[in-house]
């Protein structure tokens, strides 16, 4: 293959939307009580149709930069448009909303290594210490 050819082929591949393949987890705080929840405990917490899991009590916490694509279709089982018209309807109606979004992915670790109801996705590579992944 020419180098030419090589270099057409990369700069379209590089134009291309790829499809994230990252693996997204759900967290607590290592200290949590909160542990081996299913697909739709998560869901239930993340659409506000549950506010505990097990007799605790669970805040789910987004923020910007979040794999919001992967979580929403991976997890939740809806768009991301599908989810956001969800909490608009939460907000309309009085029964809720969003989850609270931080600025960060440090800021939503430091609140769930804090407060041990609090739950956030990440990819799995992004784990550390601070955590302990609840769901898978």
């Amino acid at each position: 293959m020419t180098s030419m050819r090589k270099l057409c082929i990369a700069a379209l591949l590089a134009g291309l939307p790829w499809v994230a393949n990252a693996e997204v987890v759900v967290a607590a705080g290592a200290k949590s009580p909160l542990a081996g929840l299913s697909k739709a405990q998560v869901a239930d917490v993340f659409m506000g149709k549950a506010k505990s899991v097990g007799g605790n009590p669970a805040k789910p916490i987004d923020y910007n930069g979040s794999p919001k694509d992967e979580f929403a279709n991976g997890i939740i089982g809806k768009t991301p448009d599908q989810l956001k018209a969800h909490y608009a309807k939460l907000q309309f109606t009085g029964l809720g909303g969003a989850p609270k979004e931080v600025g960060s992915l440090a800021e939503a670790k430091k609140m769930a290594a804090d407060d041990p109801s609090v739950l956030i996705y990440l990819e799995k590579g992004q784990m550390d210490g601070s955590l302990k992944a609840v769901f898978p």
